[in-house]
């Protein structure tokens, strides 16, 4: 079986993997569609170490066999990927902090029991059953492997305080932005500020709702903003872009004594102003992935058309295309979510 991994700076290889078994407390799925996601580009960008098990970490599919002492799900079950739940056992856990068990923690970035051999650039995998979740029927293909990021921007929001009618700005408007965007009015946004230089991206975010998109290189980037969320500055500031000059820059949005919310994932250092940090009284939230029962959450606002994922969707490509749909994302065209169906080669 092919499996599509990073291996290196601007390097993709195409392995051979043994067909996955069931074994006990795993299940087989057969992969549908897998995202590509931010991390995947920065990896492959970057060349750093790069764990095979996250290597494609957004798909969803279908069981087809089921380990001893799997309960819960079925040879035929619409499966898509996530977390599993809190351990109980770890110290986080024994100290009543299941929100941030070390166990799930380390199954997220790739390692311990619960990270699988690869990722689900593939046409099945293995995996802890834990990890799964049943997809509502109402949920297409397409959409079940936009709902692990769906599930991140709606984490980053129940751990962001947003308050009725707030004045709110989304810096970036990649797949987490325009997530975080549309979670935000949900969420009970008043207004939503989307600050995105690419024009297509900003074009989608305007078409999402967005109460205004503005470019950074705007000569009235600032007044614009202001005459949208106030004299005073935004309520709460998302930062979606991962880009170490907008984490500072995210300070300078808000007003005094509003909230600046970290989700886009910076992986190179990012030098800030501390002393406007604290003369502006700033309330710093980081959120990172999420937890098992937000996706049932997440779940239900795209069934019932709240979240929007089908706008997400560039294009669909073959595992033998994962090179070239890679460096479309790297290339600034607008594309903002390809998917890999590895049953199109």
């Amino acid at each position: 079986m092919r499996v599509g991994l990073v291996t290196g700076k601007h390097q993709i290889e195409l392995r051979e993997f043994p067909d996955p078994t069931p074994e006990p407390l795993k299940a087989v799925v057969e992969i549908s569609h897998c995202g590509i996601c931010g991390t995947d580009l920065h990896a492959y960008q970057e060349g750093g170490p790069y764990h095979a098990a996250i290597c494609g970490h957004e798909w969803a599919g279908t069981v087809s066999g089921v380990g001893e002492g799997v309960e819960r799900l079925r040879e035929g079950d619409r499966v898509g990927i996530g977390v599993a739940s809190a351990c109980g056992r770890c110290r986080e856990c024994r100290a009543g902090d299941a929100a941030h068990c070390g166990a799930v923690l380390m199954g997220m970035l790739g390692m311990g029991p619960l990270a699988a051999p690869h990722g689900g650039f593939a046409s099945a995998i293995s995996i802890e059953a834990a990890r799964l979740y049943p997809l509502r029927k109402e949920i297409s293909d397409i959409d079940a492997a936009m709902l692990e990021p769906a599930t991140v921007a709606i984490h980053a929001l129940r751990r962001t305080p947003l308050r009725l009618g707030d004045a709110v700005i989304v810096l970036g408007a990649g797949p987490i932005g325009l997530l975080v965007q549309q979670c935000a009015f949900i969420a009970g946004a008043g207004c939503v500020v989307v600050v995105e230089p690419e024009p297509h991206r900003a074009q989608l975010a305007e078409s999402l709702g967005a109460t205004l998109v503005v470019s950074p290189a705007d000569p009235d980037f600032e007044a614009k903003i202001r005459a949208t969320c106030g004299p005073l500055g935004a309520d709460v500031v998302f930062e979606c872009a991962g880009i170490p000059a907008t984490i500072d820059q995210s300070v300078g949005l808000a007003k005094r004594g509003g909230v600046v919310s970290l989700v886009g994932l910076a992986t190179v250092p990012a030098e800030i102003a501390p002393g406007s940090w604290l003369a502006r009284e700033v309330r710093l939230v980081a959120s990172l992935g999420y937890l098992h029962d937000e996706f049932p959450v997440s779940m239900q606002l795209v069934a019932d058309g709240r979240l929007k994922l089908a706008p997400l969707h560039t294009a669909t490509v073959g595992l033998t295309a994962l090179e070239p749909a890679f460096q479309q994302l790297l290339s600034g065209d607008g594309s903002v979510k390809i998917l890999v169906d590895p049953r199109a080669d």
